[in-house]
């Protein structure tokens, strides 16, 4: 299978037919990666695909970010991110926050937590396009009551694969060709550094690193001086 182009004419509109049906491969510059609807039938299709381990949850990846910070519970954020603005200021990172409380479980929502992870570019237009698209068939039961319909997004692997996250075209061929992926889409931008992005969990008494990942100092220098850093991996 040759990969479409991110960003080139009628790719979005093929991605999005491609969506209602079955998951699209997304191979970003640092990870491949599978996109669906946020729906009950969006997370069973990635569950096939990945034959997915029973108690995982699924991000999403944003397309309007002012969106995703109507569902944050603003009480539990930590002292200087006071705006979807300040969550803007950083690229290619999870943001993980509370948006029901911490009884509310979901394959979206763990302990009342939800993340989203903030790309640029092309990919960030298409997270975009997709949440339109799919802003009628959002189920905000899965969402602690609200309305969200950014796509899911996930590593392309299967689960509790031992070598982790693919980040390499031969491996991501072998996926496609076992697992019956429809559609390839591949990001025109590069990047140096590869592997899963960095998640940062918002919490109250600061920001608590979640995974490292690429560009994660960087990120951590966005974050405003008067949120305190809990540099604590899990």
């Amino acid at each position: 299978m040759r990969p479409l182009t991110l960003g080139a004419e009628l790719t979005t509109g093929l991605i999005i037919d491609h969506l209602r049906r079955a998951p699209v491969l997304l191979q970003l510059p640092q990870v491949y990666t599978l996109l669906a609807p946020a729906t009950a039938a969006g997370a069973a299709s990635l569950d096939a695909m990945k034959r997915r381990l029973p108690g995982k949850n699924y991000g999403t990846a944003a397309g309007d970010l002012h969106a995703f910070w109507e569902m944050i519970r603003t009480d539990e954020l930590p002292v200087g991110v006071d705006s979807s603005l300040t969550l803007e200021a950083t690229r290619d990172v999870f943001y993980r926050c509370m948006i029901g409380d911490e009884r509310s479980q979901t394959k979206f929502v763990r302990r009342g937590s939800h993340q989203t992870l903030v790309l640029g570019g092309a990919a960030r237009e298409l997270m975009r396009e997709i949440e339109r698209a799919f802003a009628a068939d959002a189920e905000p039961e899965l969402f602690c009551g609200h309305s969200f319909s950014a796509p899911l997004i996930t590593s392309c692997n299967i689960s509790g694969d031992p070598l982790g996250s693919i980040t390499d075209e031969a491996r991501a061929r072998e996926f496609i060709r076992a697992r019956g992926v429809g559609l390839w889409v591949q990001s025109p931008e590069e990047c140096a550094e590869r592997g899963s992005y960095p998640i940062l969990e918002l919490a109250r008494d600061g920001v608590r690193v979640g995974r490292e990942g690429p560009g994660l100092e960087r990120i951590l220098r966005s974050i405003p001086a008067d949120s305190p850093r809990v540099r604590d991996v899990g």
